[in-house]
């Protein structure tokens, strides 16, 4: 063994340059170890170079990565900003609605807790946000999402809550009566009065409209017909129910023009003008009733000019 390492540092080797130009041939005569070691040393500063290459290539990828990120979350951040201010104009409009409404009172679906417009300095915030650590900046982006889809869907329940009472007080006007049934003029009034067939007192429970047999009487609020039929007294008489307590009856009518079940719409021609029943002559005895009760039914009808 010990003669082989001998023998490995005494070898020679001789590399010799001839050049093209007929010069003089070069000799270099070298050591075989130091050889070697001249490639190995030379293979590692290669290596070394290479690994330092790659270590600057990764820092310069991470690098972009990072700013690329960075951009995409200043991008999100810019859009949440744009959103808050949205939904404090939208808090603003359903405060306004709910005043004008008169929704102060009532059962609030909408808490006015933290939603806030952009304040001064807002815009220095987002700027300097960048300048903390990857995670906490990942923290407050997630809380600012939290926050604006929190706000968003209490804005969204507020005007649920809008829209749902609008509808209803659409149906409320729907449903109440609001028109003439007939073009006419008033010959009895509601209350206290003598019966005009037997001059005896008694109550008058609507008010009678005169007018021509077979003049169309309109159904003054959208409903749906409960009777259609002969009832004493009343003659010939419609009954509809309109919702929300609201009742109206049309008597004396020479004809009917609906059944029973039908839904009508405010001004629709239900029946005609006639004088059944106990009539003095041919006139509308129109009724109104609030939950079952006769109330003055002038009460309803428009001011004519």
């Amino acid at each position: 063994m010990m003669h082989r390492f001998k023998t490995y540092f005494r070898k020679k080797m001789t590399f010799m340059v001839v050049p093209h130009d007929g010069g003089s041939p070069i000799q270099i005569k070298t050591n075989l170890f130091i050889l070697h070691t001249a490639v190995l040393l030379l293979g590692a500063l290669v290596t070394w170079a290479a690994m330092l290459m790659v270590k600057d290539i990764n820092y310069e990828l991470a690098s972009l990565n990072d700013q690329k990120m960075r951009t995409q979350m200043t991008a999100i951040m810019t859009e949440l900003e744009h959103h808050r201010v949205l939904l404090s104009h939208m808090a603003q409009v359903d405060q306004q609605f709910r005043k004008l409404l008169k929704l102060g009172d009532r059962k609030q679906v909408m808490l006015y807790n933290g939603i806030k417009g952009p304040a001064e300095g807002d815009g220095d915030d987002l700027s300097t946000l960048f300048e903390q650590p990857d995670q906490e900046l990942l923290n407050k982006l997630q809380m600012s999402l939290e926050e604006t889809s929190g706000a968003a869907s209490k804005e969204e329940a507020s005007f649920k809550e809008i829209s749902s009472y609008l509808s209803k007080q659409r149906s409320i006007v729907a449903a109440t009566p609001s028109i003439w049934p007939l073009k006419g003029w008033i010959t009895s009034g509601f209350g206290k009065r003598a019966s005009p067939l037997t001059g005896e007192p008694g109550r008058h429970y609507g008010v009678d409209i005169a007018n021509e047999v077979g003049s169309p009487i309109r159904v003054t609020a959208d409903g749906l017909v409960t009777y259609a039929g002969w009832e004493n007294g009343y003659g010939r008489v419609v009954v509809v129910e309109h919702g929300y307590g609201f009742s109206t009856r049309y008597g004396h009518c020479s004809r009917v023009d609906v059944k029973v079940g039908d839904e009508v719409k405010r001004g629709q021609v239900i029946a005609y003008v006639g004088s059944t029943g106990r009539s003095t002559g041919s006139h509308l005895h129109y009724e109104v009733r609030v939950h079952g009760i006769p109330v003055d039914p002038e009460k309803y009808l428009p001011q004519i000019d």
